[in-house]
């Protein structure tokens, strides 16, 4: 095998420490110089490694991609001039019955030193914290709908079905009703009458009334009180949350306001996608890479001259949800290319398929929009026609 690297650093990180081998050799030495030293993952022993590491005189560092461990690391060794690369631990499994720190170690460093892996695409610190905030949105988001899941099934143990006749307990009316039933006031036709006021709802106030004629015990009552606190909570810090990714996605307006043309891509769509790609898709090759890296695509798998199917990889999932996204809303647009291309699609592949592949043509029309910094131009049927005509007699 070919060296590309003579002097090469392998870190296997942990919580508390971090093992790192070096191996510096020239390309003609078959057996390189082996050194390897263990460091405390405080920062000040974190910039030891690094001046270490400087007065070795290496070159590239390589380091697993460990949860959160590896980003301390990474941040306190790029600045310092090293060349970086980040691999994810799926592909570079040392041999079995070999799994010690310091073989670890010693088997990222052979790797950097043959270039034998493929770095994993790390974006700029700017687009990191844009990610952090948008992926703390999701997460925040979810245990909103566990809070809210609680609240449901509280009611609806104690026989009231106040959900039957309000579609959302968590706005207006329902909100009102709900603050009510938490303080254990008595809820009358009358101040739901006055509550609806002209507003236009599925349900009579009677109905309403009815549905709350249930068995609220005091220990429901106290646990749907502490819910409904949660839930505020929540919401307030999701209201700040929301602030702060607008800032943060200010600095990439222009992008941000030409991604919202394409058909299904909204505001939030549109922040998760500059968040996972960035504003810059040089690390991927072609769009392809792009697709693969993402998840949308389905890898290769052939075997004695058979091609087998194979599914879609696990690939980076908060893209992957918003490319979905986009794709279930493009579908339904009106005359739109998109939407046109999935029905091609399927009548033969079946709607999950169609879904993911228009997620697929999706993510290549964001690469494109990113390389060349154009924006999308949406053409109806008659259009395309029109100028696939044009083209053909210009050929």
């Amino acid at each position: 095998m070919e060296v590309v690297a003579e002097s090469v650093a392998g870190i296997d990180v942990h919580q508390k420490q971090i093992t790192v081998t070096v191996l510096i050799g020239e390309a003609e030495v078959k057996k390189p110089k082996k050194v390897s030293q263990r460091f405390e993952t405080i920062t000040t022993r974190l910039r030891d490694c690094g001046n270490w590491l400087k007065d070795l005189g290496v070159q590239q560092v390589l380091m697993e991609s460990t949860g959160q461990y590896w980003r301390p690391v990474w941040q306190i060794l790029e600045p310092l001039g090293f060349k970086m690369i980040l691999c994810n631990p799926r592909i570079i499994k040392n041999i079995p019955g070999k799994k010690t720190d310091q073989k670890d170690s010693e088997w990222l460093s052979e790797l950097a030193r043959y270039g034998l892996v493929t770095a994993s695409y790390v974006p700029p610190r700017q687009i990191q914290e844009l990610r952090e905030s948008t992926r703390m949105r999701k997460s925040l988001t979810e245990t909103m709908t566990v809070s809210k899941n609680e609240i449901h099934n509280i009611l609806q143990r104690s026989n009231i079905k106040l959900t039957t006749y309000v579609s959302d307990l968590f706005s207006g009316t329902g909100r009102a009703i709900m603050a009510k039933l938490e303080n254990g006031e008595v809820i009358t036709l009358q101040y739901i009458k006055k509550l609806i006021g002209k507003k236009h709802m599925k349900a009579t106030p009677e109905q309403i009334l009815a549905s709350l004629d249930g068995i609220l015990t005091r220990n429901d009552r106290q646990l749907l009180a502490i819910s409904m606190s949660v839930l505020r909570g929540l919401e307030a810090q999701l209201k700040v949350l929301e602030a702060q990714i607008d800032e943060q996605v200010e600095a990439f307006s222009d992008l941000y306001h030409r991604l919202q043309d394409l058909p299904g891509c909204g505001k939030l769509t549109a922040q998760v996608i500059i968040a996972e790609i960035g504003v810059d898709v040089s690390p991927f090759p072609d769009a392809h890479h792009l697709a693969s890296w993402a998840g949308v695509c389905p890898g290769n798998y052939e075997s004695a001259g058979i091609k087998h199917g194979s599914r879609i990889l696990h690939g980076d999932v908060y893209l992957k949800t918003a490319l979905l996204t986009c794709a279930m809303g493009a579908r339904l647009k009106k005359e739109s290319g998109l939407k046109d291309y999935y029905h091609r699609l399927v009548s033969h592949m079946g709607a999950q398929k169609a879904l993911v592949a228009l997620a697929h043509k999706i993510l290549r029309i964001i690469y494109v929009m990113i390389k060349d910094g154009i924006t999308y131009t949406d053409y109806k049927k008659s259009q395309r026609i029109e100028i696939t005509l044009a083209a053909k007699h210009i050929g």
